[in-house]
Protein backbone atom coordinates (compact mmCIF):
# COMPACT_ATOMS: atom_id res chain seq x y z
CA UNK A 1 0.00 0.00 0.00
CA UNK A 2 3.21 2.73 -0.29
CA UNK A 3 1.75 5.04 -2.53
CA UNK A 4 1.94 8.96 -2.02
CA UNK A 5 -1.58 9.91 -0.47
CA UNK A 6 -3.69 12.34 -1.52
CA UNK A 7 -4.45 15.36 0.41
CA UNK A 8 -8.13 16.21 1.76
CA UNK A 9 -8.75 18.14 -1.15
CA UNK A 10 -7.56 16.00 -3.66
CA UNK A 11 -9.65 13.47 -2.14
CA UNK A 12 -12.77 15.97 -2.76
CA UNK A 13 -11.87 17.37 -5.73
CA UNK A 14 -10.93 16.45 -8.82
CA UNK A 15 -7.21 17.88 -9.86
CA UNK A 16 -7.54 17.15 -13.36
CA UNK A 17 -10.38 19.11 -13.82
CA UNK A 18 -9.28 21.86 -11.83
CA UNK A 19 -6.76 22.08 -14.43
CA UNK A 20 -9.21 21.85 -17.18
CA UNK A 21 -10.68 24.71 -15.79
CA UNK A 22 -7.48 26.82 -15.78
CA UNK A 23 -7.02 26.47 -19.91
CA UNK A 24 -10.78 27.82 -19.94
CA UNK A 25 -9.47 30.53 -17.60
CA UNK A 26 -6.34 30.90 -19.84
CA UNK A 27 -8.77 30.66 -23.04
CA UNK A 28 -10.56 33.58 -21.60
CA UNK A 29 -7.77 35.42 -19.89
CA UNK A 30 -6.82 37.12 -23.94
CA UNK A 31 -4.28 39.70 -22.66
CA UNK A 32 -2.60 37.24 -20.04
CA UNK A 33 -3.32 39.42 -17.30
CA UNK A 34 -4.33 36.47 -15.19
CA UNK A 35 -7.79 38.13 -14.56
CA UNK A 36 -10.50 38.00 -16.72
CA UNK A 37 -12.74 41.67 -17.72
CA UNK A 38 -15.89 41.79 -18.32
CA UNK A 39 -15.48 42.07 -21.89
CA UNK A 40 -13.06 38.74 -22.04
CA UNK A 41 -15.80 36.87 -20.42
CA UNK A 42 -18.41 38.08 -23.11
CA UNK A 43 -16.28 37.65 -26.13
CA UNK A 44 -15.41 33.73 -24.96
CA UNK A 45 -19.17 33.41 -24.64
CA UNK A 46 -20.04 34.76 -27.58
CA UNK A 47 -19.87 31.13 -28.94
CA UNK A 48 -22.20 30.05 -26.48
CA UNK A 49 -26.32 30.70 -25.80
CA UNK A 50 -24.83 32.17 -22.66
CA UNK A 51 -23.49 35.30 -24.59
CA UNK A 52 -26.04 37.50 -23.55
CA UNK A 53 -25.55 36.99 -19.78
CA UNK A 54 -22.47 37.42 -19.59
CA UNK A 55 -22.64 40.66 -17.55
CA UNK A 56 -24.89 38.77 -14.55
CA UNK A 57 -22.57 36.04 -14.37
CA UNK A 58 -19.75 38.64 -14.41
CA UNK A 59 -21.27 40.97 -11.36
CA UNK A 60 -22.03 37.04 -9.84
CA UNK A 61 -18.35 36.01 -10.25
CA UNK A 62 -16.54 39.32 -9.29
CA UNK A 63 -16.87 38.64 -5.64
CA UNK A 64 -14.57 41.39 -4.88
CA UNK A 65 -15.91 44.00 -7.29
CA UNK A 66 -12.34 44.74 -8.44
CA UNK A 67 -14.17 44.78 -12.31
CA UNK A 68 -11.82 41.63 -12.57
CA UNK A 69 -12.07 37.79 -12.08
CA UNK A 70 -9.10 36.59 -10.79
CA UNK A 71 -8.70 32.65 -10.94
CA UNK A 72 -9.39 31.74 -7.31
CA UNK A 73 -12.95 33.83 -8.21
CA UNK A 74 -13.95 31.87 -10.59
CA UNK A 75 -12.97 28.35 -8.89
CA UNK A 76 -15.42 29.73 -6.13
CA UNK A 77 -18.35 29.54 -8.58
CA UNK A 78 -17.60 25.89 -9.24
CA UNK A 79 -16.81 24.74 -6.13
CA UNK A 80 -19.64 27.34 -4.05
CA UNK A 81 -18.71 24.75 -0.70
CA UNK A 82 -14.92 24.57 -1.23
CA UNK A 83 -13.28 25.86 2.14
CA UNK A 84 -10.68 28.46 2.06
CA UNK A 85 -8.24 26.50 2.39
CA UNK A 86 -9.50 23.73 -0.32
CA UNK A 87 -9.49 26.69 -2.70
CA UNK A 88 -5.85 27.70 -1.75
CA UNK A 89 -4.95 24.07 -2.68
CA UNK A 90 -6.63 23.91 -5.86
CA UNK A 91 -4.93 27.17 -6.57
CA UNK A 92 -1.43 25.62 -6.01
CA UNK A 93 -2.18 22.93 -8.58
CA UNK A 94 -2.86 25.49 -11.06
CA UNK A 95 0.12 28.28 -9.88
CA UNK A 96 2.65 25.17 -8.53
CA UNK A 97 5.38 27.07 -6.85
CA UNK A 98 8.76 26.75 -8.82
CA UNK A 99 11.68 25.28 -6.98
CA UNK A 100 14.71 27.56 -7.55
CA UNK A 101 17.47 25.13 -8.71
CA UNK A 102 20.74 25.59 -7.01
CA UNK A 103 23.70 26.87 -8.93
CA UNK A 104 26.25 25.01 -9.27
CA UNK A 105 29.34 27.20 -8.46
CA UNK A 106 32.37 25.76 -10.61
CA UNK A 107 36.08 26.73 -10.04
CA UNK A 108 39.17 25.64 -11.58
CA UNK A 109 41.27 23.03 -10.15
CA UNK A 110 44.59 22.91 -9.35
CA UNK A 111 45.81 21.35 -12.20
CA UNK A 112 43.86 23.40 -14.29
CA UNK A 113 45.35 26.79 -12.90
CA UNK A 114 48.29 25.49 -13.58
CA UNK A 115 47.83 24.70 -17.23
CA UNK A 116 46.92 28.19 -17.06
CA UNK A 117 49.57 29.53 -15.34
CA UNK A 118 51.90 28.07 -17.99
CA UNK A 119 50.00 29.40 -20.95
CA UNK A 120 50.12 32.53 -18.84
CA UNK A 121 53.93 32.56 -18.70
CA UNK A 122 54.76 31.66 -22.16
CA UNK A 123 52.31 34.84 -24.10
CA UNK A 124 54.41 37.01 -21.32
CA UNK A 125 57.65 37.36 -23.48
CA UNK A 126 58.98 40.44 -21.53
CA UNK A 127 58.43 38.37 -18.17
CA UNK A 128 57.47 41.04 -16.20
CA UNK A 129 54.24 38.70 -14.58
CA UNK A 130 51.32 40.33 -16.94
CA UNK A 131 50.49 40.43 -20.47
CA UNK A 132 50.36 44.03 -22.57
CA UNK A 133 48.41 44.28 -25.29
CA UNK A 134 50.84 43.31 -27.94
CA UNK A 135 51.50 40.33 -26.50
CA UNK A 136 48.14 39.30 -26.06
CA UNK A 137 47.71 40.17 -29.81
CA UNK A 138 51.36 37.93 -30.73
CA UNK A 139 49.83 34.86 -28.76
CA UNK A 140 46.34 34.96 -30.33
CA UNK A 141 46.44 36.20 -33.82
CA UNK A 142 48.04 32.44 -34.25
CA UNK A 143 45.04 30.68 -32.86
CA UNK A 144 42.71 32.31 -35.71
CA UNK A 145 41.73 35.71 -33.78
CA UNK A 146 41.81 38.70 -35.69
CA UNK A 147 43.48 42.19 -34.08
CA UNK A 148 39.89 43.55 -33.31
CA UNK A 149 38.74 40.75 -31.62
CA UNK A 150 41.83 40.51 -29.54
CA UNK A 151 41.13 43.78 -28.52
CA UNK A 152 37.76 43.83 -27.77
CA UNK A 153 39.06 40.86 -25.84
CA UNK A 154 41.80 42.30 -24.07
CA UNK A 155 39.59 45.12 -23.05
CA UNK A 156 36.67 42.94 -21.59
CA UNK A 157 38.98 41.15 -18.87
CA UNK A 158 41.08 44.49 -18.02
CA UNK A 159 39.03 44.80 -15.50
CA UNK A 160 41.29 47.15 -13.24
CA UNK A 161 41.98 49.59 -16.65
CA UNK A 162 45.48 49.46 -16.03
CA UNK A 163 46.46 48.12 -20.26
CA UNK A 164 47.89 45.27 -18.80
CA UNK A 165 46.18 41.17 -18.17
CA UNK A 166 47.49 40.05 -14.95
CA UNK A 167 47.31 36.45 -14.07
CA UNK A 168 43.64 36.78 -12.45
CA UNK A 169 42.41 38.09 -15.32
CA UNK A 170 44.15 36.22 -17.51
CA UNK A 171 42.24 33.34 -15.63
CA UNK A 172 38.80 34.66 -15.99
CA UNK A 173 39.25 35.04 -19.87
CA UNK A 174 40.21 31.18 -20.07
CA UNK A 175 37.76 29.90 -17.42
CA UNK A 176 34.89 29.60 -19.65
CA UNK A 177 36.90 26.99 -22.05
CA UNK A 178 37.76 24.88 -18.83
CA UNK A 179 34.41 25.19 -17.01
CA UNK A 180 31.97 23.11 -18.90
Amino acid sequence: MGGLSKSKTEAKYNKREVLKLKEVFDDADKDGSGEIEANELQHSLKKTNLGEEAVNMFKSMDRDGSKKIDFSEYLRVYYRYAATEEIKEMMLWAYPIKEERKVEVKTLSEEQQAEIKSIFVLYDTNNNGTLEKKELIDALSATGYDDDEIEEMFEDFDQDGDNQIDFEEFCKMLESSYLR
